[in-house]
């Protein structure tokens, strides 16, 4: 059986065992509910592979006296004190449970039913999910399975009910001091639900608790959990020093491996990661008792960092980002649901305009988890330039599972518009033709191709760079996005400065990051004098970026604006220098230009009334 259909199997089997518990706790008999059953043995059978055609009356008749009995004698009634009212399995020679009037051995006992691997606890677990919070509030806690009880409120947390598996397992902590390692996954669970509800104090303080229970395996789970709350805030001696408590508590703890890797790579320790991961992994694959092939599998993915490995982690975490990992890979390939209007505006078609307008209603009201289900109930979202751009920004406002996974799934967003891009425009025979900016159905497209050059640029370079030049001389030669500063520096790093002179011509008097360009393009290309001349009117304009190029260790300065580059600021003479800085001392051009003796602006000096004014 392969993953999918094991997946499927357990899907049914649970499904199954939910409505089985419904109707055993509704009261039906035995008789009524394998009556029941035989209507729906049908779905097993489906899961298991077998056609419909080969789904014969005898064998669901059989089948469902098997799976009905398995199920009807481990499914704990509230009212017997959660112990099963058992059905015993008829003699031999007895009448068949079918009630065919043949003998047993004749009739449902001569074909094997299949061995579903329900456990007692299982179906404790459905009887539970049918409970009020009230009702589960008056149960006696200590006399359930704790492992129940998690499976439980991490169904509610999976369906949005985090409130209600917060009540839940704080009543089972209220014994915490009676508890052992079983109730592990409660304690996890429990953690996880303060998060959904955004309660940080009452975290801390299970925290704490947990640090202090008598029982190891949960004081180590309160260690590990401090190590992670240390690691996220950047505190790795703190974080280092849990760990270790953690360690001494349950040193042979698998979970102490991902932890470790874990807080190894936030810390920007990447060699030593993969050493540890590789450490980890030899010793996990010799325990004869469990198979870790998938930890071992997510210890070098952490610890490799590449996109894809990050990719691969998502869906062992929770919450919107690996919802959202999940549902992106569940998009159908790229294809064109565009039209081109007027032979310059790039109009979805109907469904997907309509997909659209839908789609800014959630984006106008801030519902980023209504968003993220839109996107899974929508598979033509992934077709769609407009939400692209959103969910591409979105993602930063999401909580990281991992160091850098919400990077790579951004990435992973680009690579789907730019893969779209090409097949859109390629679709319309419009690669060639001008996109105004002036049209707003263009300015998704426009805008995904900006946020795809700044992120690719260095792993793709002559791919961004035919981007680039496709953006600013083809597709948008108003360069509303601000791409031909990218362009002219890429275009001198790869020996093409007659080119970016060129780019640079068709802006006259703008930004200085394209001034500045204007003047390193001349310089590469060997035009000293024009470069000198350039220098100069540059440096009179704009001469913050001069000098924040030659500073030695300046730091960075505060914006004026958040999220915008104050034109002639400091913010705006610091970003260029960060972006550009090495390409002025690889061409020499920076120790050219301090040589050159650059007119002195004279000071102003301040009016009468002015200097007045600044004695009071």
């Amino acid at each position: 059986m392969t993953n999918l259909d094991q997946l499927d199997w357990q899907e049914t089997v649970d499904l199954l065992c939910f409505s089985a518990a419904r109707q055993i706790l509704e009261g039906v008999s035995f008789a009524e509910f394998r009556d029941r059953m035989e209507g729906m043995v049908g779905l097993l059978l489906k899961a298991g592979g077998v056609p419909k055609e080969a789904q014969q009356p005898e064998m669901q008749r059989c089948m469902a006296t098997s799976v009905a009995l398995e199920i009807w004698n481990i499914t704990p009634i509230p009212e017997n004190r959660f112990r099963p009212r058992k059905q015993p399995k008829p003699e031999r020679n007895a009448p068949c449970l079918c009630g065919s009037g043949k003998k047993f051995k004749q009739c449902c006992a001569a074909v094997d039913g299949p061995e579903l691997g329900i456990s007692e606890e299982l179906m404790l677990s459905k009887v539970l999910s049918t409970f009020s919070r009230k009702r589960l509030l008056e149960l006696p806690l200590l006399e359930l399975s704790a492992h129940a009880l998690a499976a439980v409120a991490h169904d509610w947390l999976e369906h949005g009910r985090a409130k209600d598996a917060v009540a839940l397992l704080e009543m089972l902590f209220v014994h915490l001091p009676e508890l052992d390692a079983r109730a592990e996954w409660a304690a996890d669970v429990l953690l996880n639900a303060y998060m959904e509800v955004n309660a940080p104090r009452k975290k801390q303080k299970f925290i704490e608790d947990l640090k202090a229970a008598p029982d190891k395996m949960l004081a180590s789970t309160g260690w590990q959990r401090q190590t992670v709350v240390h690691s996220d805030r950047g505190e790795y001696a703190q974080a280092w020093e849990a760990f270790r408590a953690a360690q001494r508590l349950t040193p042979n703890e698998p979970a102490l491996s991902h932890l470790e890797v874990l807080v190894l790579v936030s810390e920007g320790r990447r060699d030593e990661a993969q050493a540890r991961a590789k450490f980890w992994a030899a010793r996990l694959s010799r325990d004869q008792q469990y198979d870790h092939t998938d930890l071992i599998q997510l210890l070098h993915d952490l610890a490799d960092g590449s996109d894809d490995s990050l990719l691969r982690t998502l869906p062992f975490g929770r919450g919107p980002l690996s919802d959202l990992a999940e549902i992106v890979t569940q998009w159908p390939a790229p294809a064109c649901h565009y039209q081109l209007s007027g032979g310059a505006e790039l109009t979805p078609k109907k469904d997907l305009a309509e997909l659209e307008l839908d789609w800014m209603d959630l984006v106008e009201k801030g519902e980023i988890e209504s968003a993220i289900l839109f996107l899974g109930k929508e598979a033509l979202a992934g077709q769609s330039f407009r939400i692209l751009c959103d969910v591409s920004k979105m993602i930063s406002f999401l909580p990281e599972n991992l160091p850098g996974s919400s990077d790579a799934l951004a990435r992973q967003i680009l690579a789907r518009g730019e893969a779209l891009r090409q097949i859109v425009l390629s679709r319309l025979k419009a690669l060639k033709k001008e996109l105004p900016w002036g049209f707003l159905d263009n300015r998704p497209l426009l805008t995904l191709v900006s946020y795809y050059a700044n992120d690719f640029l260095e792993s793709q370079p002559k791919e961004v760079l035919d981007l680039l030049r496709w953006s600013v001389n083809i597709a948008n030669p108003t360069d509303n996005i601000g791409l031909r500063e990218k362009l002219i520096h890429v275009l001198i790093t790869v020996g093409e400065a007659e080119e970016a002179i060129a780019v640079a011509a068709r802006y006259p008097n703008d930004f200085a990051s394209t001034e500045y360009g204007r003047v390193l393009a001349l310089f590469a290309a060997g035009r000293l004098d024009e470069a000198e001349v350039a220098l100069k009117l540059t440096a009179e304009k704009s001469p913050k970026v001069w000098k924040m190029l030659h500073a030695a260790n300046p730091k960075r300065p505060a914006s004026i604006n958040p999220g915008y580059i104050t034109v002639g600021g400091n913010d705006e003479a610091y970003e260029y220098r960060q972006n550009h800085l090495a390409l002025w001392r690889s061409t020499s051009a920076l120790k050219w230009g301090a040589g050159i003796k650059l007119p002195v602006k004279p000071k102003a000096k301040p009016a009468p009334d002015e200097r007045l004014d600044s004695l009071f």
